[in-house]
């Protein structure tokens, strides 16, 4: 079943995503760049505001939440320090851009000791992508993989075939990793992207007024792509039943 993570920037917009019953809420800053680290009192807000809704709403699933930690580092540690700090605040899943950085061994060594936590890498599909490594990354502990796009003026879709997406979902499946796609993405995409199987797919401005990523969070944007969401899943997954009865009678 695909998931669907929404990307908040403050506490608000967090209480919106939580009401739509969204699976994962994803702290990010829009304004910074398509991986923008949140600050990280706003980002503790949120958090807060996570478990507060589960005590006022015990009966609901509480969704796991992941977040950005920017794409630009001076070194090393400062890459670590940033995921350190967001791990040590309580965020589930913590997504790192994909650099040259993931060709050195001890990059990925310093990295691998972060195994507590939930490690995303993260892919952009408009720049060059070395899918190859995705391998490297599950012996490093990395939890998944994500396709995401670096410039927003085009959707993924448009940016990447579906058959190179199925290749990376089935790629990442077959060896472990969570899979994920994003970019630009709108609710027209969600049949085309649910079919090839991602473990969960990523919206922003799609969900946010007037479409765009800046802007704020509309409830009834997110509840429309959840049940849009939902109802391709009872698809995929009757379809999926039917073809293995098929193949076994």
């Amino acid at each position: 079943m695909t998931q669907l993570l929404i990307s908040v920037k403050d506490a608000e917009e967090a209480l919106v995503a939580l009401d739509a019953g969204v699976d994962i809420i994803d702290l990010k800053d829009p304004n910074v760049g398509a991986l923008g680290a949140l600050n990280l009192d706003v980002s503790l807000q949120i958090l807060q505001k996570v478990q507060q809704y589960k005590q006022l709403s015990p009966h609901r699933a509480l969704p796991l939440t992941s977040a950005t930690v920017g794409e630009v580092h001076a070194n090393l540690d400062a890459l670590l320090n940033e995921v350190d700090a967001r791990v040590k605040m309580g965020v589930d899943i913590i997504k790192i851009a994909v650099s040259d950085l993931f060709n050195n061994t001890d990059y990925l060594i310093d990295i691998a000791r972060l195994q507590h936590t939930k490690l995303i890498a993260v892919f952009f599909a408009d720049q060059p992508m070395d899918l190859t490594s995705l391998e490297k990354l599950k012996i490093s502990g990395f939890y998944g993989a994500m396709i995401d796009t670096h410039k927003k003026q085009q959707n993924l879709l448009e940016i990447c075939s579906l058959s190179t997406l199925q290749s990376f979902t089935q790629a990442c499946k077959e060896i472990g990793l969570k899979s994920g796609l994003a970019g630009s993405l709108k609710p027209q995409h969600i049949e085309s992207v649910v079919a090839i199987n991602p473990s969960y797919i990523g919206f922003r401005g799609g969900v946010c007024a007037s479409e765009s990523r800046v802007n704020r969070l509309i409830h009834h944007k997110l509840v429309d792509v959840k049940e849009m969401l939902q109802e391709h899943n009872k698809i995929k997954s009757k379809a999926q039943v039917s073809l293995s009865l098929a193949l076994h009678s």
